[in-house]
């Protein structure tokens, strides 16, 4: 029995409220639903899981196929954090749930799951459908404006239509400042911070990175099947491969956006530009240019550099690297070492001046949030307040796209969900 019940000074009660309907807050409602507890999801906005349904273009990348080592891997050395959440509930769990709710999943480039239907809705009916078979109750159109607490744990929360809800615990799976058209806003932070939380510094993440370069924004729209990026903090080197979008502030595409958050970092910290090298085809290094215009200039002798180079990339890259190379108008067979070593450097890593990332209107992710180290990942329970749980974007951890945000959000909305149930059912 879930249904909420009568407070102590006659206020609605609930065992534990969530705060926020995307994957986070339906995960965590569900399973502390399922445990027993009575469940109030609120969401501020008039739609339910804004930005699950556009996630993805619509078709929403559930997960993918990483064991949890590797998954945990790819967001960091705070990675580990996230370990008591996928052992918790991974795909074992996530497959079965969807599986159950006649959710049907596809693999798509032997990577990323889908579901068949390529519908994000499916993924949030299932959660929403089977929360309030549970007897969880959803209201939309509702924001907490603040949660109450007394001798260190938590009271009750007040809305923003001046209603009183009583409660032993809260769910904060409010999200971040990222895709604020979809919903994103600093209010869950807010909240957090009302209650004595720290909340890190906030960055776009997958997000467009911003280039000064002229030349590189005089390409928007040119698109490369595997490039590589790279620069410095420090002693630490980010970098990423793959398919790269040319745009008219910079560049886009799964190699760029995958390190947005981390430039856009860098570039706050070190309060200036950060040098970015650009490699327009990964699998070919300065040696291995070196050998494929020798070539060039054997076969093809008498053309012009810029042509023999259009054969290996889109025509307008071609000329541009030709112009930063000096040797627009020079046939191969006319080019002096000096500018062929030239080309080939250029060719295998060009210096790019960056600036940042984003704007955060841009971003599908919000790098930053609410300081792990006052979260107990084995619970996802706050160590400042009792009562109060954390899951998904709210905390300070970003994975690249492709699958991870979401899965994570519901690993750790899970967890949430159960550790509130199972501290509220307790005190009952």
């Amino acid at each position: 029995m879930t249904d909420s019940k009568t407070g102590f000074d006659g206020f609605p009660f609930y065992d534990a409220v969530v705060i926020g309907s995307g994957p986070a807050g339906l995960s965590a409602a569900l399973a502390a639903a399922e445990s027993g507890a009575s469940v109030l999801l609120c969401e501020r906005l008039r739609t339910f899981g804004l930005k699950l349904l556009a996630s993805g273009g619509g078709k929403c990348n559930v997960s993918n196929i990483l064991d949890p080592t590797s998954f945990m891997e790819a967001f960091g050395r705070e990675g580990r954090f996230m370990k008591p959440a996928l052992d918790c509930a991974y795909h074992d769990w996530l497959f079965s749930f969807l599986k159950q709710q006649n959710v049907s999943l596809k693999l798509e480039n032997k990577f990323h799951y889908f579901p068949v239907s390529e519908q994000a809705r499916d993924i949030l009916n299932a959660f929403a459908n089977a929360f309030r078979h549970f007897g969880g109750t959803m209201k939309n159109e509702t924001e907490i404006t603040n949660i109450i607490v007394n001798d260190g744990k938590i009271s009750s929360v007040k809305s923003n239509d001046e209603k009183m809800t009583e409660c032993k615990s809260v769910i904060l799976a409010a999200g971040g400042t990222a895709w604020p058209k979809l919903g994103g806003c600093s209010k869950g932070l807010e909240l957090a911070k009302s209650l004595g939380h720290t909340v890190n510094p906030l960055y776009p993440a997958m997000a467009p990175i911003l280039i000064r370069n002229q030349w590189v924004r005089d390409l928007t729209g040119i698109s490369l099947p595997d490039a590589g990026i790279s620069f410095r903090r420090g002693r630490t080197i980010f970098q990423n491969r793959g398919e790269l979008l040319f745009t008219h502030e910079g560049l886009s595409g799964p190699c760029a956006i995958d390190l947005a958050g981390a430039l856009a970092e860098t570039c706050a910290r070190n309060d200036d530009d950060t040098e970015l090298i650009l490699q327009l085809d990964a699998s070919l290094d300065s040696a291995a240019w070196r050998k494929k215009i020798d070539s060039m200039r054997n076969q093809d002798g008498r053309k012009l550099v810029r042509t023999l180079l259009s054969r290996h990339f889109p025509h307008a890259l071609a000329d541009a690297v030709c112009r930063l190379a000096g040797c627009y108008d020079d046939k191969i067979c006319e080019l002096t070492s000096s500018f062929r070593d030239r080309l080939c450097t250029l060719l295998s890593g060009v210096s790019l001046c960056a600036y940042g990332a984003g704007p955060m209107e841009k971003a599908m992710a919000m790098k930053g949030g609410i300081k792990l180290k006052e979260v107990n990942p084995a619970t996802l329970e706050s160590r400042l307040v009792k009562g109060l749980f954390f899951a998904g974007e709210i905390l300070d951890l970003v994975g690249p796209c492709g699958g991870y945000n979401i899965q994570w959000a519901l690993s750790s909305g899970r967890l949430a969900g159960l550790s509130a149930a199972r501290m509220s059912i307790s005190e009952n």
